[in-house]
């Protein structure tokens, strides 16, 4: 059943005077197992807000929050649970590394958790090798690594909890262009083999554009938009009118067809899904390209029907 939340509202304490000024708003929506989602929103909208809630640091003022069916503020459900099931990596983690080793520091969670110093070593090593962090560096100190391994170490300390939802506010702010590639790769790897299920914050559209399979949006406190990753793109007026971009591939695709490029862009090329020996380029027909790879693939068949 996942998470759900249901008519969720929260208020700050400086906004008591304030009778209709909230925090968030009567957000309601579901984060089944296995997504890959993203929630996006201008600075102020409420994401950091409704993130808190989620793993249980704040509590609404009003509404529902279920995990797996069970109401998680009924004064039963054990928030430590909750925090260890629902794991949220806050920007910049690596600030948070204190012990002297890289093993340590990734076995302080499990450790704070109960568990014997064998089995939090074990979790920790396990966890170091899914975040993809050499054995070598196991009496290494963390503040000795590269900002790319530290970010590494932060999200191992994370996965050595063995979360079952990871919740990542900006994962790649700071990190150079391979440190981005490389994070990016770990949680599509999480995602896909190990099932964790993944919401991520970022302000980068083509980030969100390139590894998310559905799209929440935030405004004002309220959630306004949630669809999949295409159509909540193509809805680049009401975006704009939120202070939001779209993929840079995007807008590209966009004033190419505003400029006639597209010829062959007609709504009888678009097809419901990819058969069987299908190239890119038929996989892309008649959809909007979200990336930089579909928008060439999308050029390129076009350039094709030219030639016919």
């Amino acid at each position: 059943m996942g998470i759900v939340l249901k008519n969720i509202s929260y208020q700050y304490k400086d906004q008591w005077q304030e009778e209709k000024q909230y925090a968030i708003r009567d957000i309601s929506f579901s984060l089944e197992k296995g997504e890959y989602a993203a929630l996006i929103g201008h600075s102020g909208s409420g994401k950091s807000t409704l993130l808190q809630h989620l793993n249980g640091l704040l509590r609404p003022m009003s509404g529902e929050y279920y995990f797996d069916g069970e109401n998680v503020f009924d004064g039963k459900f054990s928030l430590q649970k909750l925090r260890q099931k629902v794991a949220l990596c806050f920007q910049y983690p690596e600030y948070q590394l204190f012990e002297e080793t890289v093993l340590k520091d990734i076995a302080f969670g499990p450790k704070n958790m109960g568990f014997d110093q064998q089995t939090c070593e074990e979790k920790a090593r396990k966890a170091m090798e899914l975040a993809g962090i050499s054995p070598k560096l196991e009496t290494a100190s963390p503040f000795a690594l590269s900002g790319g391994q530290k970010r590494r170490v932060a999200l191992a300390g994370i996965l050595a909890m063995e979360p079952e939802y990871l919740i990542l506010d900006e994962p790649v702010a700071g990190l150079d262009g391979k440190g981005k590639e490389n994070l990016f790769s770990l949680l599509k790897y999480l995602n896909e083999k190990e099932n964790i299920t993944i919401l991520l914050v970022s302000h980068d559209m083509d980030d969100v554009a390139e590894n998310a399979r559905r799209v929440l949006v935030m405004d004002r406190g309220q959630l306004v938009m949630d669809d999949t990753t295409e159509k909540v793109f193509s809805r680049e007026k009401e975006l704009k009118d939120m202070g939001l971009a779209i993929p840079q591939s995007l807008q590209f695709y966009n004033r190419l067809t505003a400029g006639g490029y597209f010829r062959n862009s007609s709504g009888a090329d678009i097809r419901d899904g990819a058969a069987a020996g299908e190239t890119m380029q038929t996989k892309t027909r008649g959809k909007i390209p979200l990336t930089v790879e579909e928008l060439a693939a999308r050029i390129l068949e076009e350039h094709q029907c030219f030639e016919k």
